[in-house]
């Protein structure tokens, strides 16, 4: 999601981004995001003051924890970054996310990973299928032993099949 920030005009210049989770490295277990990551965002620029607002959606497809059956949240994130020239020497950590220190010269700017934060940040820590859109499934209240032993009894564990087979 690159910005040559030279090319914006006085005012506002829209933009429109289409990524897949690979473009901002979203592949890994703790994501779960699949299909087009869509971002509008709008830079404004005032003399020499810059800042952006935008807005992504996307699809995320993690694992129900207790049922483990698939589930489909979608993600809707906004958020705003103020770009700043001229970092002073002693400010050598900011922990004000929104915003981005800019070289004496602005050049392209990829806000590829301040927005793969805020979509991970959107993210279900503990992902259920109660906090899902279309509700818990029937399973979701049943006592989580006799969830473990029903897929005890439906998928047996590999490791005792070699066993099995020396006995049998």
């Amino acid at each position: 999601m690159k910005i040559d920030l030279r090319d914006i005009r006085e005012g506002e210049t829209e933009f429109a981004f289409e990524e897949t989770p690979a473009d901002l490295h979203l592949t890994g277990e703790d994501a779960h995001v699949e299909g087009a990551i869509n971002t509008r965002l709008v830079v404004y620029k005032f003399g020499t003051s810059l800042s952006a607002k935008g807005q992504t959606t996307c699809l995320a497809r993690p694992e129900c924890a207790r049922c483990l059956d698939p589930l489909a949240f979608p993600v809707d994130v906004s958020y705003t970054f103020v770009f700043q020239k001229g970092r002073p020497h002693l400010m050598d950590d900011d922990d004000d996310e929104t915003l981005i220190w800019l070289d004496e010269e602005p050049g392209e700017i990829d806000l590829g990973n301040e927005i793969k934060d805020y979509i991970l940040l959107e993210l279900p820590m503990i992902p259920t299928c109660a906090a899902s859109p279309s509700g818990p499934c029937e399973r979701y209240d049943q006592d989580p032993h006799e969830l473990l032993e029903h897929q005890r009894e439906t998928e047996p564990d590999p490791r005792w099949e070699a066993l099995r087979a020396l006995k049998g």
